[in-house]
């Protein structure tokens, strides 16, 4: 399926009032065009979420706007955010959201498997500070839903490798951390979100 294809799949999507799914296939058809390629493969299950603006925030700032929006954030994360990197200036990233299995990889593959795969695919890890960003500005973020950030791993208050995870309970929306070491494994239905690669 080429460019011209991906986009007529768009609008086809976008008129029946999928536009979540119709963001996705746009994405994939612009990066199949700026890429040259003639055919290009969508996996299934991968959505394309709004672009990002990240950097120019520093981490102190960052928790007090956290909770200035009714964020709750978790020692666990405040930890984690203490020790990320952050960008001076601002720039604007396009992300993706996807579960395990819409990576094509079977069974309850490791951390490694599954950014060794989303290398593959053309995806990138997020810079760090994506998991409060992302906590900002999903605002609408559905009771029950847990996005998983792939990032380089920051060690957590006892040294574990983790990384950020953006939810909504009953009680309120979080941003919260998840050990992620390389040899963890990770359920076919879990959502993680990476930054597509330009």
């Amino acid at each position: 399926m080429g460019a011209r294809e991906l986009e007529k799949l768009a609008r086809q999507f976008e008129s029946s009032g999928d536009k979540d799914i119709a963001q996705g296939i746009s994405a994939w058809a612009q990066v199949a065009r700026a890429r040259g390629r003639e055919t290009f493969s969508l996996p299934e299950g991968v959505i394309r979420l709004p672009d990002l603006t990240i950097g120019g925030v520093k981490p102190k700032e960052l928790s007090k706007l956290l909770t200035a929006n009714g964020h709750r954030v978790s020692d666990y994360a405040e930890d984690l955010m203490q020790k990320m990197p952050t960008l001076k200036n601002q720039q604007t990233i396009s992300l993706i959201r996807t579960t395990v299995s819409a990576m094509g990889i079977t069974g309850t593959p490791t951390t490694d498997q599954i950014y060794e795969k989303a290398n593959e695919l053309g995806w990138d890890l997020c810079p760090t500070e994506v998991g409060p960003h992302l906590r900002l500005a999903y605002k609408d973020q559905p009771v029950n839903e847990w996005l998983y950030v792939g990032m380089k791993q920051i060690a957590g208050r006892r040294g574990d490798p983790a990384v950020f995870s953006v939810g909504r309970r009953d009680v309120g929306s979080w941003l919260d951390g998840a050990w992620a070491g390389p040899a963890g494994q990770w359920r076919p239905a879990l959502q993680l979100v990476f930054s597509l690669r330009k």
